[in-house]
């Protein structure tokens, strides 16, 4: 029953504690992540250019559709322009029939006027014709009395005919003229039904390369959105980039300074004790009841309990390799004194020194605190050998 209380509290708890004091992100794993930040760009950019270049044909086509339609618009003007001189000379030519139908009117009642006086004439001369012309023999003074009184009855009688053949000439010219008239008229209609349909043929012209035209606007728009959204990734993408090189400047720095330190060897001098005093031990390594999680787990380091702001001590010569705050082990410190002999120092209420920085034994490298997953003020001293935690009080002489 202990051994699987053992076995679920390693899984369960302190996965997070050991893991936390691991060397982050490995510098291939950054690498990867660089290429592929770099071929997403390099798909952007490429997309960005298809969609420019099709954006500059669609402008093409645009400005293709707006010159069609300028032309089409000029030719409505000239249709319409047209239109209106037709207009008004059918409106001229309606006012002419108008006249000539008026003016053949009056010619009309003139031959019938003409006529009727005439027909009066006849009327008289014949009901009284022989006593007319007796008291016109008898009446004359002389025979050229007489023959001047003849030739101007012959002369009325002429006249009359010549009158009316000549009103009735000018009703045959006036609807000649008429009918002449009508005619122009037909023509002048059919001329602006023709100019009407034409009008109507350019419209739908026009109006359709509107449309096409309102899709080419469209399409670019859509084209520029999408260009634009790129554009906005693209900037996100090279900020990420810039942050992954910074990123894998910092992995490439630690894997040097991780290869120095595996250089470097531990000359086996004797561990100082890391901080200026203590109260008590009050935990010891190995399996525990955590305080905190009340589960049976493997503590992999001696808590020494002091008060907040105790000096804490490097415990032998070497590289800081470890410098930050962590969720479990608070703000913790790890040195590396080569030959894979590691300390590690949690908890700090402070920090006093930098990843990469060398310190001395007994050099002040933080103070005592109580962050992270932690009861009350301490100090959580541990020691790594090649990797594994091993009991820390023989190294700094605890019992």
């Amino acid at each position: 029953m202990i051994k699987y209380r053992k076995k679920f509290g390693w899984k369960a708890v302190m996965l997070a504690m050991i893991f936390s004091v691991m060397i982050p992100v490995q510098a291939s794993s950054t690498k990867d992540k660089i290429d592929d930040v770099k071929e997403q760009q390099e798909q952007s950019q490429q997309r960005k250019k298809e969609i420019e270049s099709k954006i500059q044909e669609l402008e093409v086509y645009k400005a293709d559709a707006i010159s069609y339609i300028q032309k089409m618009d000029a030719e409505l003007a000239d249709v319409e322009a047209r239109l209106e001189d037709l207009g008004n000379q059918q409106t001229i030519k309606e006012q002419e029939i108008a006249e000539t139908e008026i003016e053949l009117e009056d010619a009309k009642k003139t031959e019938r006027e003409q006529y009727e006086s005439m027909k009066l004439r006849i009327q008289y001369m014949y009901e009284n014709g022989n006593e007319s012309y007796l008291e016109m023999l008898l009446g004359a003074e002389s025979f050229a009395d007489l023959l001047n009184k003849s030739e101007y009855i012959a002369q009325i009688t002429s006249y009359d005919r010549d009158m009316l053949d000549a009103y009735q000439q000018t009703i045959l010219e006036v609807e000649a003229k008429e009918a002449q008239l009508e005619e122009e008229n037909q023509e002048l209609t059919r001329l602006i039904q023709e100019s009407e349909d034409e009008k109507g043929n350019l419209q739908r012209l026009i109006d359709a390369k509107a449309v096409v035209l309102a899709g080419y606007e469209a399409d670019i728009e859509n084209g520029e959105s999408e260009v634009s959204a790129l554009e906005a990734d693209m900037a996100k993408m090279e900020a990420e980039l810039s942050e992954l090189e910074a990123q894998l400047k910092r992995e490439e720095e630690e894997a040097a300074r991780q290869a120095a330190a595996a250089r470097r060897t531990y000359d086996g001098g004797s561990l100082g004790f890391p901080m200026a005093w203590y109260y008590r031990k009050t935990s010891d390594f190995g399996y525990r009841n955590h305080p905190i999680f009340g589960q049976v787990l493997q503590h992999n380091g001696v808590d020494l309990s002091a008060d907040t702001g105790t000096a804490i001590y490097a415990a032998y010569n070497g590289t800081v390799v470890v410098s930050t705050y962590n969720s479990s082990a608070g703000n913790y410190i790890m040195i590396d004194h080569g030959s894979g002999l590691m300390t590690v120092y949690m908890h700090c209420s402070k920090l006093l020194v930098s990843v990469g920085e060398t310190v001395s034994k007994g050099q002040t490298i933080g103070l005592v605190g109580s962050t992270g997953n932690s009861t009350g003020p301490h100090l959580h001293f541990s020691v790594r050998l090649n990797g594994s935690y091993v009991d820390p009080k023989p190294y700094i002489g605890l019992n």
